[in-house]
């Protein structure tokens, strides 16, 4: 098979479930007795992190530490909340996953072709914040041209921030719901 494309799981099912086949084939997934409340809990540590983190950003960053920001460690935590809340949805289905891409197929697969509680946005939510590519990029930011005119950085920084803050409170809130 070819490399996993998300948009192709979502409009056919049985290329998703054969792609969740083959990760637990290969030991990707794997059956586990891991309680999902576990990783509800880590995705909700996660968050208070980041949001900690993001309020200190008001007085106490720039007092410490001048023109430094800590955006990219912000939205990492932001991103790997969603990401826990998604392992505690497949967690519910008696799996853990070793993947960014096999947990999402996996939650496409159950709670998008079997269950529907999901739709496109929130797997959407799902895809760009545990998509390794994206954080990479994001973390990197503070390389880029743009660092060298910090107004411009910080903002675009804190932007990021607050996109990653709605989508990971909105994402735990849903998997909460779905896992009631």
């Amino acid at each position: 098979m070819k490399l996993p494309d998300c948009n192709e799981w979502i409009r056919n099912s049985k290329l998703c479930r054969q792609w969740l086949e083959s990760y637990v084939k290969r030991g990707i997934l794997k059956k586990s007795n891991l309680r999902s409340i576990l990783y509800l809990n880590k995705s909700r540590h996660n968050l208070d992190f980041a949001n900690w983190i993001r309020e200190k950003h008001k007085e106490e960053i720039p007092r410490l530490f001048g023109n430094e920001r800590f955006y990219d460690w912000v939205i990492n935590a932001y991103y790997y909340s969603v990401y826990h809340a998604a392992l505690a949805l497949i967690a519910e289905k008696g799996f853990s996953s070793i993947s960014h891409n096999a947990t999402v197929c996996a939650v496409i697969w159950f709670y998008y072709h079997q269950r529907k509680v999901l739709d496109k946005k929130d797997i959407e939510i799902i895809k760009d914040s545990i998509n390794k590519e994206d954080i990479d990029i994001i973390t990197k930011t503070k390389d880029l041209r743009e660092r060298a005119s910090y107004d411009v950085s910080s903002t675009f920084e804190s932007g990021l921030s607050e996109i990653a803050r709605n989508n990971a409170v909105y994402f735990l809130s849903k998997a909460k719901t779905i896992l009631r």
